[in-house]
């Protein structure tokens, strides 16, 4: 059964666990998102477009939503991390 966390104390009841550090990954793997960046004309990607193809341009940025949303700063988070058993 999937734990579903909702708060910080859902994290908390995780801790000790093996889905602790499974969970506190995942997070990790939340902070970076991927952004396109490449500029595409009005009406690309509409059915009747007729110019050329867009390659896409991903750049990586931060993005501390996710643990935020569960009460962690960065910085207390990276200490978590580091001090989380894998």
């Amino acid at each position: 059964m999937a734990n579903i966390i909702n708060s910080r104390s859902d994290l908390e009841s995780l801790r000790g666990t093996p889905a602790f550090a499974e969970t506190m990954m995942k997070l990790a793997g939340s902070m970076t998102i991927r952004v396109d960046t490449a500029e595409y004309p009005e009406g690309y990607g509409e059915p009747d477009y007729a110019g050329e193809t867009i390659t896409p341009m991903w750049e990586a940025r931060e993005d501390l939503t996710t643990i935020t949303r569960l009460g962690f700063t960065k910085t207390e988070f990276e200490a978590e991390m580091a001090a989380t058993t894998f």
